[in-house]
């Protein structure tokens, strides 16, 4: 009787052997179907990859025509600032002599007349001192002296112009009629100047 219990628990001991070798066989399958599997989707991947990097590698080649003219463009760009921000300069110049001129013809009443215009002061004129008010000279007749003290007013009100110095004034025949000559200097706004005026000395008008 105990022999036949012994064969029995044996036999019960062979069959939990095998059912765990299965077990054991199907956990390493199913372990290296899992890795086939990673490695299959990797493998996918680095080709698309690749694919990709081919596709990307062929249009850079397409574009470089277009970035070196884009680079051949910034540095033609880079080589013209310094004429632009010359021009500039001259444009600004410009504009505001254009406008304080204007401001001072324009301020001029009815039957008075310039004869000469001169630059001075901080305007870039000869003989200029760096840092002073730029100032304009001007000659003129007018038929009274009235006349002649409306113009003054005129410029003080101006918004381009700072004041005005009157310097001579005298009576004197122009043909058969009496008039007075003055002269005047009429100083510009320096915050509204430009960093160095025009060349050169007087103009007449």
């Amino acid at each position: 009787m105990p022999s036949i219990n012994m064969i029995a628990s044996r036999r019960a001991e062979k069959k939990r052997q095998a059912l765990n070798i299965k077990r054991l066989v199907y956990a390493i399958a199913a372990e290296i179907a899992c890795v086939i599997a990673a490695f299959s989707i990797l493998y996918v991947k680095v080709i698309t990859l690749r694919g990709h990097v081919t596709d990307l590698t062929a249009q850079a080649q397409k574009l470089q025509p277009k970035v070196d003219e884009i680079k051949h463009l910034e540095q033609a760009t880079a080589d013209l600032q310094p004429k632009v921000k010359t021009l500039d300069g001259a444009k600004a110049d410009t504009l505001y002599w254009y406008t304080n001129i204007c401001a001072i013809t324009d301020s001029l009443p009815a039957k008075s007349w310039l004869t000469s215009m001169g630059l001075g002061g901080g305007g870039g004129a000869p003989g200029s001192v760096a840092g002073s008010d730029p100032v304009v000279s001007i000659s003129g007749v007018a038929l009274d002296e009235t006349t002649v003290g409306q113009a003054m007013q005129l410029m003080n009100q101006s918004p381009y112009l700072d004041h005005v110095d009157l310097s001579v004034i005298q009576q004197q025949k122009t043909g058969n009629v009496n008039t007075v000559s003055f002269q005047m200097s009429v100083h510009l706004k320096p915050e509204a100047a430009p960093a160095a005026g025009p060349k050169g000395g007087a103009t007449n008008v």
